[in-house]
């Protein structure tokens, strides 16, 4: 499935509400003090991947990164081949939710490591969702991790939606991305500004990333859904769009409409609480027994309507 453009990390022209985090990792590198493996921990969307894109835009193309601003030229040269994944001196490796970066992936990222960089600069390793590699493989990065070469700094982007080995947080310097409301907030008004992005959901009505928070609005206003209509109804949709596309971002928008109906559901004050928190309960189950095991789309819908019978 094509995402819109705004989706990529590397189309996020502007630096919102991380400049601190910025400035105290660029001040750390050239100070010539910056951790050969360092670990950016946070939710999903909460700027960990803009954070180290545009970093390493200052370090390569110090000359026309606006700092002022915190702003990306993308008429630049080094942003064309940064963008394509061009630029030999930064390396990406990226999980998904599908599929888990293979060995294979590993064995060829040591084989481009030990290669020269270009004016033998330094070298950035940026491993993206790296709670999403399988075992092998972060066994087999734990390697590398273990001898860097001079020139290579590995950046882990963790977005904590599964456990890590302890092998790799002991061997990481970690700093942890934690927006205040008044951050998320604002960080979300900048994307929804720069992207001129048509706003479906209210902000302050849950405590989205402002990353998750631009996807599900943009998904809500692509499809014609809303938190506020009926929740089977908009679950047969998304399901529908799961099956078509197999994208995982769709279920998990799944999960977030399932909240805010119980949310509303519950503020109500005519039902029993109890009662509510184990239909909520047994439906969470329902819902993570179809991500994880990919059941029946119809059984799925007739038994979350026979649950909510209740109501």
């Amino acid at each position: 499935m094509n995402h819109p453009f705004f989706f990529n990390s590397k189309n996020s022209l502007n630096l919102f509400g991380l400049q601190k985090n910025f400035d105290f990792i660029s001040k750390l590198y050239f100070k010539k003090k910056l951790p050969k493996i360092l670990m950016l921990t946070g939710p999903k969307g909460s700027g960990k991947s803009t954070l180290v894109n545009h970093f390493l835009y200052s370090v390569f193309d110090k000359d026309n990164y606006d700092i002022n601003n915190f702003l990306l030229k993308t008429s630049t040269h080094f942003y064309k081949q940064f963008k394509d994944d061009f630029f030999s001196n930064i390396i990406y490796l990226k999980g998904s939710d599908f599929k888990s970066i293979k060995i294979e992936d590993i064995r060829n990222l040591r084989t481009r490591i030990f290669q020269s960089t270009i004016l033998d600069k330094d070298r950035f390793i940026v491993l993206d969702d790296i709670e999403l590699f399988n075992h092998n493989s972060l066994n087999a990065l734990l390697k590398i991790i273990e001898e860097p070469t001079k020139n290579n700094y590995f950046f882990l982007i963790n977005n904590k939606s599964k456990p890590l080995l302890d092998t790799i947080k002991s061997r990481s310097v970690e700093i942890k991305i934690a927006l205040s409301e008044n951050q998320r907030l604002k960080i979300i008004d900048g994307l929804i500004n720069n992207f001129k992005i048509k706003l479906v959901l209210d902000p302050k009505s849950s405590q989205l990333s402002p990353g998750n928070f631009v996807r599900f609005n943009h998904l809500c206003s692509e499809y014609n859904i809303s938190p506020s209509t009926d929740f089977v109804e908009n679950l047969s949709i998304l399901l529908d769009l799961y099956k078509k596309n197999k994208d995982i971002l769709f279920i998990n928008l799944a999960f977030f409409i399932f909240e805010h109906y119980f949310k509303r559901f519950s503020e109500r004050g005519s039902f029993n609480k109890n009662k509510i928190y184990e239909i909520k309960n047994e439906i969470f189950d329902i819902l993570n027994n179809f991500k994880l095991y990919n059941i029946n789309h119809t059984a799925l819908l007739n038994a979350v309507s026979s649950k909510l019978n209740y109501e």
